[in-house]
C-alpha cells in the first residue's frame, strides 16, 4: 500500500459559506487521486491547488445534496468532451434514483449528439458492500445521521483517516472506529437540526475530539475558533493537508 497518501480538505465550508469551497476532499498518492464528494465549487477549488478536473481519477459521493453532487455535470462535460475518459464513480445503490434520475438526468441526458446515460460518463461502481478499494486504498463506509430519510455515508481510509460527511453527532460510531485524525461536520448555529452542534460534539471523550478538525462551519467560524481550539485539534482550513 502506498505510503504517500495524502488527504486534502478541498474546501470546508458550510452550503450557504460566502467565503469557503463547498465541504470536499482528495485522497491522492501515486496510484491516483480520489475526490470525495463534488459541489458546485469542486472545479473552482482545484483550480486553487493547480489541478483540473482532468487530474481527478475517482469519485465518492457520500449523499445527494447540492454542495456534494452539484459539480457532477461539469465533471461530466469535461470528462467526456475534453479529456476523453470515464471517472469511477463510487456511490451507495440505493442513492442512484436521487442522483441520476432526480438531480443530473435532466442536464445530461440530451446533448448534441443524442440521448446519453449516467454510465456514458461516469464508470459507474455501485458499492456491493461495507468497503471498497480505491487507488490502492482501503475506505470502509458506513451510514452517519444527516437528514432523515436520506442515505448519507461517513467512511475510514486505511484506519487511518475519518471523514464524518454531514451528519449530527455520532458518539455510538466513532467509539468503534479506529483512526488517527478525524474531520467531523459542524454547525456553529443552534437551529439546524441536520449538522452536529458545537456542544454536541464537545461532549464527545477527550481521546476522540482531540483528533478531530471541524469541517462544513459557517462564515462565523472566527468567533468560536478560541473554544474549538481548546477542545479538538481546530477547524479544518481549506488546502490543509494530513500525509498518512
Amino acid at each position: 500500500m502506498d505510503k504517500n497518501n495524502r488527504f486534502t480538505i478541498l474546501g470546508c465550508g458550510h452550503s450557504e459559506s460566502l467565503l469557503h469551497y463547498n465541504n470536499n476532499a482528495l485522497v491522492s498518492n501515486s496510484d491516483g487521486t480520489l475526490l470525495i464528494d463534488c459541489g458546485h465549487t469542486a472545479k473552482h477549488a482545484l483550480h486553487d491547488l493547480a489541478l483540473t478536473i482532468g487530474d481527478i481519477d475517482e469519485i465518492f459521493i457520500t449523499h445527494v445534496h447540492g454542495d456534494h453532487v452539484f459539480g457532477l455535470e461539469r465533471f461530466a462535460y469535461e470528462t467526456r468532451f475534453k479529456y476523453q475518459k470515464r471517472i469511477k464513480l463510487h456511490y451507495h445503490p440505493d442513492i442512484y434514483h436521487e442522483l441520476w434520475e432526480q438531480t443530473l438526468k435532466g442536464s445530461l441526458s440530451k446533448i448534441g449528439e443524442g440521448s446519453l446515460a449516467f454510465d456514458d460518463y461516469f464508470e459507474l461502481c455501485p458499492l456491493t458492500g461495507p468497503s471498497f478499494v480505491s487507488c490502492g486504498n482501503h475506505y470502509d463506509v458506513f451510514e452517519v445521521a444527516h437528514t432523515p430519510g436520506k442515505k448519507t455515508l461517513g467512511l475510514c481510509v486505511n484506519d487511518k483517516i475519518f471523514y464524518s460527511s454531514d451528519t449530527i453527532a455520532i458518539p455510538e460510531i466513532l467509539s468503534e472506529l479506529s483512526f488517527e485524525v478525524g474531520f467531523h461536520d459542524v454547525t456553529l448555529s443552534d437551529w439546524n437540526p441536520v449538522h452536529a452542534t458545537l456542544a454536541s460534539l464537545i461532549d464527545y471523550p477527550e481521546a476522540i475530539r482531540k483528533k478531530l478538525y471541524l469541517m462544513s462551519y459557517e462564515d462565523s467560524w472566527p468567533m468560536f475558533e478560541q473554544q474549538v481550539n481548546a477542545y479538538f485539534s481546530g477547524f479544518a482550513k481549506q488546502g490543509m493537508s494530513v500525509e498518512f
